[in-house]
């Protein structure tokens, strides 16, 4: 994709996540929700090509992360909590994902999946959701780290 298109995307994503926050700091949830489906769209583009992302400095990771959580924030305040703890799995899977992908900053990922991971375990916390869900996520990034030698076997 070219540069002028790629830049062109990061823009619109930030001009839609801007936008929709103002919305969603309204209490104007509904319309947020659909602004942050755009930015999320932009956002999965943006990941399609990666390469390109890191050649021009583009965040593509906290886009992608901002985007889930801001559209999990919002099913939590329009009370939709499944869609909520969703959206904030959405995000942990991915860095996993990222996780086999050598070229990537291996320090800038685990800082986001802490990150990610404990937006999660806040969320089941504050919403008392049932304590195997937690662990059914601690068991899979356990796995994961591991498989992908991000932590050192214990």
């Amino acid at each position: 994709m070219s540069d002028n298109c790629m830049n062109h995307i990061e823009k619109h994503w930030q001009i839609l996540t801007v936008s929709n926050n103002e919305l969603f700091n309204r209490g104007d949830f509904e319309e947020a929700l659909l602004g942050y489906k755009d930015a999320l769209y932009r956002a999965e583009v943006l990941n399609n090509n990666i390469s390109d992302c890191i050649r021009l400095k583009i965040p593509y990771i906290q886009v992608y992360n901002i985007s889930c959580n801001n559209l999990a924030n919002t099913y939590e305040e329009l009370g939709n909590k499944a869609a909520a703890e969703n959206m904030l799995k959405r995000v942990v899977y991915y860095l996993l994902q990222l996780t086999v992908n050598k070229e990537l900053n291996i320090d800038e990922l685990q800082s986001e999946l802490k990150l990610a991971t404990l937006a999660y375990v806040n969320f089941l916390e504050k919403n008392n959701i049932t304590e195997d869900k937690q662990k059914k996520m601690i068991t899979i990034l356990k796995e994961e780290l591991l498989e992908n030698d991000l932590i050192k076997r214990l």
